[in-house]
């Protein structure tokens, strides 16, 4: 790895981006679930790859987590 970044937006850890040479293109990790839809992707710049980070992160608003369920079911 020649290269590698944390990405944050608002405070919060959502990935990182890494680049494997001087002239290679960098590849994002995604760590959070609002930006999972990412993960592997390959960007042309750092700048990029946060552009798009932080639209996703940010779009992802308002929606309920993945696995929380807001009724309770009995069995």
């Amino acid at each position: 790895m020649f290269e590698s970044s944390v990405i944050e937006i608002d405070g919060v850890f959502i990935g990182i981006v890494f680049q494997d040479g001087p002239d290679e293109p960098y590849t994002f990790r995604a760590m959070h679930e609002r930006v999972t839809q990412m993960d592997g992707d390959i960007l042309p710049s750092y700048e990029d790859a946060v552009a798009r980070a932080r639209t996703r992160f940010r779009l992802g608003r308002g929606r309920p987590a993945r696995g929380m369920d807001a009724t309770r079911r009995y069995a």
